[in-house]
């Protein structure tokens, strides 16, 4: 009989736990010095695997297709103490490997022995008490036609499997999809579905397809993400021609996506030793060891070496789990691939498959974009109660897709999807009352709502709260706090919150500006992807923020941040086209630009469109519509729109001329710590507009506008000290503010001073 070994490092964290078990002899301790001759031969599932000679024997065994397990050493070729396992060899290799090698050659009885062979593995595990939730053909082994179960490293009791945000190790087509349908509890924590015997079950329905086919699932596929949803959605491996009824009907009953309607697994072991044994194919005599019993073997070994860190085992579907944990919808929509789109058409009586074609619709993947079905779709989601479908339909009653805008009914639809506690829609109310879409503007309802998802460790929860934190939005400024959150979102590979982190260092908030770094960080999210990194890529393109200027390339990034739909980025299009930045001046397309942008609630694009009505660029002027556009822009809390409203009642633009108003709208402006309207409020005390003539006041506007570095306010703080207008005169002062107007291209500031040596 052959006696092989895998040695097994360990982390340090475990040395205690070991020495432990040793002492108590309930783990046999191997010398190093008795293992010999060891050659490196490849890497395997826990890190480095290496062959090696045995001098001796001792094992525990559990049962013919579970991995032996012999006891423990301490490796001589690490610097510190590195507990190893020292478990069974199988010659033969993975069961994928196996498959590629020998399934030309594979009857189907020989298929059917493996399928029972490893059922019956698994019977024995569930009736100790034990899941292994980490089936896939990468930890099937195989020694001389024998199955061996192996990877325990991360097997629990499934009674000390209580805490269903656990992380869960394994290859996306053999993981149990349940695991991705995740939801907030009453008690505002995630609501994970917890792996159990039956998510073994769904395993063992991939795998036997799987021996059936011999070839890996899905395996023309690249996408974890994409293909984790159509597979939540339902979408299953083709079955393979020839193969017997019922063993097809025992991996698809397997693989049903309802647990409950899933076999057990002695129902699975049934069931295949009816068909062998009505095939007349031998059953073989697998049993139990005597765990106590010495046998004797040869020589032959392997040994294999894991990380020290454990936690970096199975590190595919860990990222990925985690991965899909931060995901938006956007993302998660964008990833399907266009082959799901069949088995979803097929499937429309499932929520979830409405959901996703819906999204396809929208997407135009696979299809031609359709925007009015694919609200239909998530309509008649919304109708079974699918929350993601009423999170979607909310969207697109927001944006106007596929129906007319509704921005109360959306509130009341995230409304539904936040008491159903589904976190997007918890998200969506928390933007709404932020925006006041829908409902009353609510900064502190805002901020608890997005401190909810946040403190439950979701990105796009984070991301909100570092917005409120940034800008005192329901709370007190914390600047720093937000750069915490958005750096945490950012460690998570979130592309939101890596560009987010940009902006805090290109503008310094709680950090020191590092304008390098910002674009390193916007370049990052770029390549992930990330909308709003392509479009602050461009800025930094255009004015040479981390990096030369080249605005071809700025061009470029907007183009491509505005086919993605990205707001900003359709507005930096258009101010391209209005200004002829690597383009030929296109007034008329620089107006539908900013249209479309204003129609996205760009406040950008809503004021450009403004000026565009006030100036008749690009269409005809109609004064009264840039009103409405500049008090739009005022209504949501934006300076500028305060600056250019104010303009409008000062002129009497689209309005009568109302000079109060538009001192109101400036102290307003100014009140904000905007240094342009700052200076106008001086203009306005100096001459009497809207407010009692109060030089003195004047020149108090004029000094906080010029500290701010205002060109215009710098000149009108010299000629109050060159005449002691509010102040006393004071001829050096007075040069100093010009000298500082100049500096910054003032022409006036230039003639005065020019006036003013000449006078000397």
């Amino acid at each position: 009989m052959s006696n092989n070994a895998e040695l097994v490092n360990n982390s340090n964290d475990w040395n205690k736990w070991i020495e432990e078990a040793i002492s108590k002899k309930l783990i046999k301790y191997y010398e190093f010095d008795q293992f010999y001759n060891i050659q490196e031969i490849g890497f395997g599932g826990f890190g480095k695997v290496s062959r090696a000679n045995w001098k001796n024997s001792h094992k525990l065994d559990f049962h013919d297709n579970v991995i032996r397990f012999y006891g423990v050493t301490i490796s001589r070729e690490t610097q510190k103490k590195a507990y190893s396992l020292v478990i069974e060899y199988a010659e033969n290799g993975t069961l994928r490997k196996y498959l590629k090698e020998n399934f030309e050659n594979l009857t189907w009885e020989d298929k059917f022995d493996l399928a029972f062979q490893l059922a019956y593995a698994v019977l024995c595990l569930h009736d100790e008490g034990i899941m292994h939730r980490d089936l896939h053909s990468n930890n099937v082994l195989v020694h001389q036609k024998t199955i061996k179960l192996a990877d325990f490293g991360l097997s629990k009791r499934i009674e000390e499997i209580s805490n269903p945000q656990s992380k869960t190790f394994g290859l996306i087509p053999y993981i149990d999809p349940k695991i991705f349908n995740r939801k907030v509890n009453n008690e505002n924590k995630i609501t994970v579905y917890s792996l159990n015997k039956k998510s073994d079950v769904y395993s063992i329905g991939v795998l036997l397809w799987e021996i059936s086919s011999g070839q890996p699932p899905f395996s023309d596929e690249l996408n974890d993400l994409g293909l984790a949803m159509a597979i939540f959605q339902g979408l299953r491996e083709k079955l393979i021609p020839d193969t017997p009824e019922e063993y097809i009907k025992i991996y698809t009953d397997c693989w049903n996506i309802e647990p409950d309607n899933r076999p057990t697994i002695n129902q699975v072991v049934n069931e295949l030793k009816a068909k062998m044994t009505k095939e007349n194919i031998i059953i073989k005599d697998l049993h139990l060891h005597d765990n106590n019993k010495d046998i004797q073997s040869s020589n032959n070994q392997q040994l294999i070496k894991i990380p020290e860190n454990i936690d970096s085992l199975h590190g595919d579907l860990s990222k990925f789990i985690q991965d899909f944990n931060m995901m938006n919808t956007k993302e998660i929509e964008s990833s399907i691939s266009l082959k799901y789109n069949n088995c979803l058409l097929n499937n429309q009586n499932n929520s979830n498959s409405l959901v996703l074609l819906g999204q396809l619709n929208f997407l135009g993947i696979g299809i031609s974009i359709n925007k009015q079905k694919a609200f239909k779709l998530n309509q008649k989601a919304a109708d079974f109660g699918n929350a993601f479908g009423i999170c979607s339909l909310g969207y697109y009653y927001i944006n106007g897709i596929g129906t007319d805008i509704d921005k109360k009914k959306a509130f009341e639809l995230y409304q539904k999807a936040a008491n159903l506690g589904n976190l997007l829609g918890i998200n969506g109310l928390g933007y709404c009352y932020l925006n006041g879409i829908g409902t009353d503007i609510d900064k502190k309802k805002a901020f608890e709502l997005f401190k909810k998802t946040a403190d439950l460790g979701i990105p796009y929860g984070m991301n909100g709260l570092g917005y409120c934190y940034q800008n005192g939005i329901g709370t007190n400024i914390d600047k720093k706090k937000a750069l915490e959150l958005y750096q945490k979102v950012a460690d998570l590979g979130s592309s939101y919150g890596i560009a987010n982190l940009g902006i805090c260092y290109q503008d310094g908030i709680g950090i020191g500006i590092n304008k390098k770094k910002a674009f390193e960080l916007y370049q990052k999210a770029a390549g992930l992807g990330h909308s709003h990194g392509i479009n602050s890529l461009g800025y930094c393109y255009q004015y040479g923020i981390g990096t030369d200027v080249d605005k071809k390339k700025a061009l470029e990034l907007y183009q491509k941040a505005a086919d993605l739909e990205n707001a900003i980025g359709i507005f930096n299009l258009g101010y391209c086209y209005q200004n002829g930045i690597e383009t030929d001046i296109d007034k008329k397309k620089a107006f539908e630009l900013f249209q479309k942008a204003a129609n996205l609630e760009n406040l950008e694009g809503i004021i450009s469109l403004g000026y565009c009505y006030q100036n008749g660029i690009g269409t005809d002027i109609d004064k009264k519509k840039a009103f409405e556009l500049f008090q739009k822009a005022a209504n949501l809390g934006n300076v500028d729109g305060m600056n250019n409203l104010g303009y409008c009642y000062q002129n009497g633009i689209g309005i009568d001329i109302n000079k109060k108003k538009a001192f109101e709208l400036y102290q307003k402006a100014a009140d904000l710590g905007n240094a342009f309207r700052m200076n106008e409020l001086g203009y306005c005390y100096r001459n009497g507009i809207g407010v009692d003539i109060n030089i003195k006041k004047a020149f108090e506007f004029y000094q906080r506008s010029a500290n701010l570095e205002n060109s215009a306010a710098q000149y009108n703080i010299a000629i109050m000290y060159e005449n002691g207008l509010g102040t006393v005169k004071d001829i050096n002062k007075a040069i100093y503010w010009y000298n500082k107007s100049a500096k910054q291209g003032g022409q006036d500031a230039q003639n005065k001073l020019e006036k003013l040596r000449k006078r000397n």
